[in-house]
């Protein structure tokens, strides 16, 4: 995985979980950020980084160990998903140039904004 955004960003609250056949008993894993486990009430490898830099790369591989099955089943790969957050970043390029506030209230403004791209329901298909 490499992060395709500037090295003065990152991305926080970044889950991948990858999914795993039903019958997997054990699975060592190896990961270069974060931390990864096994999760078998979910029947997937979920990684957790808290944050991971714009530009920077990380590898996850994992061995895994199957119980054999009587029957065995052809297994259809579901689609890994993805969370994450970049905060001060936006994907589509849109950026706020100034913005006017009319109050006869008197209420009092700060001057920032707050941009942050969120993934919701972001999947890769293998």
């Amino acid at each position: 995985m490499i992060a395709n955004f500037s090295e003065k960003l990152f991305a926080t609250h970044v889950v991948i979980k990858v999914p795993v056949p039903k019958n997997t008993s054990k699975s060592k894993i190896k990961n270069s950020f974060g931390r990864a486990k096994y999760e078998p009430e979910q029947n997937a490898i979920v990684w957790r980084i808290k944050r991971f830099p714009g530009k920077a790369e990380c590898m996850l591989s994992a061995d895994l160990e199957l119980v054999r099955t009587v029957r065995p089943k052809a297994w259809a790969r579901p689609p890994i998903n993805v969370e994450f957050q970049v905060p001060m970043f936006t994907a589509s390029g849109v950026h706020v140039r100034f913005l006017r506030v009319y109050d006869k209230a008197g209420y009092h403004t700060n001057r920032w904004v707050r941009y942050i791209t969120k993934a919701g329901g972001y999947q890769i298909k293998i």
